[in-house]
């Protein structure tokens, strides 16, 4: 299973607080402009550490150029790096020129191909757009944003927390402050894989596929029948060795029992009478 892309995702971590490297060479050297990100570099203290828009939110653009000013948008992605949000629509999209096949083409007067530029996504820093919070029907443009304290969640391991908007159209001033609870989108799950021709269902990988074969004692050669094997090891065997070491060990035990009891009782077990000792 592929990483998840946190940038089409709920906030769960802050590693988007970390400091960057300071240096990017072998030696040391400072990274070079032309390897630097774009857009521009945000300094982590001007970074916002918990976020209050998600992808599949809905913002209005408050400023911009007049074909985007006040339009209506889906976040697609948001980057915590730099401060900025892409939108799903094609109306935030700008041409961006491929490259010419011919040197010099695309920069001649005559050149009208519409084929030589393409759309891309813009980015829109977060300070132009603003959530959308829907009552009923209805949906308003959020003017300020409030936030409970972030809690960690265990069970989804990520930060928790709700957010508020003030929506001035709802403050009536009879007990109604224009604060409504903006609940964060339902992240998509998982796309549900169905079973295909090729594939076994739960039945088929509990049932019993294979039974082994046990050949007869008559058709096996004597070096591969078992019963016929002596597999004691042979006289130089760990267990060999060990066996008759145990029979020399018992041996002269006896023999110290009976060697005691003739010299206490001069009596030979070995003759049935007594004996004299030396």
């Amino acid at each position: 299973m592929p990483p998840k892309d946190l940038a089409r995702s709920l906030q769960r971590t802050l590693t988007h607080l970390e400091p960057p490297p300071r240096k990017g060479g072998k030696f040391g050297m400072p990274i070079p402009t032309h390897f630097r990100p774009n857009p521009k570099f945000v300094p982590v203290k001007d970074r916002i550490p918990f976020w209050h828009i998600a992808p599949n939110d809905s913002v209005v653009v408050v400023k911009g150029d007049d074909r985007v000013r006040g339009a209506t948008g889906t976040v697609e992605k948001v980057d915590r790096e730099t401060n900025r949000v892409w939108l799903k629509q094609s109306d935030f999209q700008f041409k961006k020129r491929i490259a010419s096949q011919y040197p010099g083409e695309v920069l001649s007067p005559d050149f009208k191909d519409p084929n030589a530029f393409s759309l891309a996504a813009r980015p829109f820093h977060i300070s132009n757009v603003r959530l959308q919070a829907r009552k009923g029907a209805e949906l308003y443009t959020v003017s300020r944003m409030r936030r409970t304290a972030p809690t960690w969640d265990r069970n989804n391991n990520r930060f928790h927390w709700k957010r508020f908007g003030l929506v001035r159209q709802l403050a009536t001033g009879e007990g109604e402050t224009g604060w409504v609870e903006i609940p964060f989108p339902r992240e998509e799950g998982p796309a549900k894989v169905t079973a295909g021709p090729l594939d076994a269902t739960g039945e088929d990988t509990f049932a019993l596929s294979w039974t082994p074969s046990t050949p007869s004692s008559s058709s096996l050669p004597p070096e591969l029948d078992i019963s016929r094997l002596d597999l004691s090891g042979g006289p130089h065997s760990r267990a060999a060795r060990t066996k008759r070491f145990n029979e020399k060990k018992r041996e002269a035990k006896e023999w110290s029992k009976l060697k005691a009891s003739e010299r206490r009782g001069g009596f030979s077990l070995m003759e049935g009478k007594k004996i004299e000792l030396a």
